[in-house]
């Protein structure tokens, strides 16, 4: 094909080219830009995160490094809590398990078969000695006092009238009396008379005769006065059968009342109104518990060691003391099937926290000694041994084992100048145990520093710190 020709221009020659036909599957430009797109994306995205993630790691280092250096100034140390020994009385005791009773303690019971016709107290009442508990019917008794009675006015009325006859015929023998002594003297008179022949024998005969008469009627006297003197006796023992009734029967009404022997507290009332009680049944009890002892059996090996006077103490489940008291009574004979001693203790018990019949765990006192007491949080064990770490200022053997252990570097230890306290692991031998702490025979001294907690995490020359 040829294009006409100008005076500005050559003739060109064009030549045609056959255009391929389309690939299949071959990517459109379109497309092609889109994916670029993508992954310029995706990449962006990667580069965003690591360099967030070396941002990260330089922050790490830089705090880091700040520590490090303020670590260099002050070393860090173990945060513990510290303590200081000091000098107190350590109690050599003994733990035993004992029971307490009341010094006054009664059961009430009935002295005589009755019906309940009163309750006059409550359970737990405070009384005083003679306060009336229950009363049982008393109708029979009542009756039964009065008719005593009225036989021991009759009794009285008997006696009363034997003794009126009896002065009355003391009076009769006075004058009997008078008359025998006439008649003697008659007698004797007229007999001087008829032995000198004045009189004739027949007068002397007749004043015999009255004078006989005199003396038998005298004597008869006599007899009526013994016979009243029987009278009265036997008046007099009428008497005293009666007011013996009286007396008893007077009691009896006065059992039908139950009445508290001594000042104390009413226990529980087991009878009602209406019931039927004997001799042998409980009706309350009266229990005083301001003083209470306590029973404890002690081993015949401590035996040598008891004394009145020792001191013991009662204390509850975690150690606390309730009440103190001592040794009132040690017995003189050994239990044969136990092997063991009792022992009775009192104990005030004014604040009536204590109950007849409680079980009680006791500390018994043996003697009181100058020592030092730590923790039990603060011994550590190793080895069969007991020891305590001691707080004090580093050494030259801490701060050379310090000084390798910053060299090795192991994480945490502490780098720069030496700390100002470490723990310094000591040997001690251990006593009897007082509450939750021991009582330290030898290894420590008054006023040192010791750690009382978190010692788990300490060793020789552990740098320590003092936690607030």
């Amino acid at each position: 094909m040829s294009v006409p020709s100008s005076k500005y221009s050559e003739p060109v020659e064009v030549q045609e080219h056959e255009v391929p036909p389309p690939i299949h599957g071959a990517r459109s430009p379109v497309n092609s830009k889109s994916s670029t797109n993508r992954w310029l994306a995706i990449g962006g995205l990667l580069l965003l995160l690591l360099g967030l993630g070396f941002g990260w790691r330089w922050w790490q280092a830089s705090q880091a490094a700040g520590k490090q250096g303020a670590g260099a100034e002050q070393p860090q140390g173990i945060p513990v809590k510290l303590g200081t020994t000091q000098k107190t009385t350590v109690q050599e005791s003994s733990e035993y398990v004992g029971s307490l009773e009341s010094l006054q303690s009664v059961i009430i019971k009935p002295e005589i078969t009755g019906r309940v016709s009163g309750i006059l107290v409550k359970p737990g009442d405070r009384v005083q000695a003679g306060t009336p508990l229950i009363q049982l019917k008393p109708d029979k008794r009542e009756a039964q006092v009065a008719g005593g009675l009225a036989a021991v006015n009759s009794a009285r009325a008997i006696r009363s009238s034997a003794v009126s006859q009896l002065q009355a015929t003391q009076a009769d023998r006075i004058a009997k009396q008078a008359e025998v002594d006439l008649q003697n003297q008659n007698y004797r008179r007229i007999a001087a008379l008829v032995k000198e022949g004045a009189l004739a024998k027949q007068q002397l005969d007749i004043v015999g005769r009255d004078r006989f008469k005199a003396i038998s009627e005298l004597r008869a006297i006599d007899q009526r006065i013994q016979s009243a003197k029987a009278s009265i006796a036997e008046s007099e023992s009428g008497l005293q059968q009666a007011q013996a009734n009286v007396d008893l029967n007077t009691a009896q009404l006065q059992d039908a009342t139950m009445k508290a022997p001594f000042a104390g507290i009413v226990g529980d009332i087991p009878v009602r109104l209406g019931q039927i009680v004997e001799v042998k049944d409980t009706l309350t009890t009266v229990t005083q518990n301001e003083s209470l002892d306590l029973n404890l059996s002690i081993p015949l090996e401590k035996s040598y060691d008891l004394r009145t006077g020792l001191p013991v103490e009662l204390t509850d489940g975690k150690g606390a003391i309730l009440s103190r008291g001592k040794i009132s009574f040690v017995s003189p004979q050994s239990d044969s099937r136990s092997q063991s001693v009792l022992v009775k203790a009192t104990f005030d018990n004014s604040a009536g926290k204590l109950r007849d019949g409680q079980f009680a765990r006791a500390r018994v006192v043996w003697r009181s000694l100058p020592g030092i007491l730590v923790p039990s949080s603060a011994i550590s064990r190793l080895g069969g041994e007991n020891f305590v770490f001691v707080a004090q200022p580093p050494d030259d053997t801490c701060k050379e084992i310090l000084s390798k252990a910053a060299q090795a570097g192991p994480p945490g230890a502490p780098k720069g100048n030496p700390p100002a306290l470490v723990a310094r692991q000591r040997l001690v031998k251990l006593g009897s145990i007082q509450g939750n702490s021991y009582n330290v025979l030898t290894g420590l001294k008054p006023n040192e520093q010791i750690v009382v907690s978190g010692i788990l995490n300490l060793s020789e020359c552990s740098a320590i710190a003092e936690a607030k």
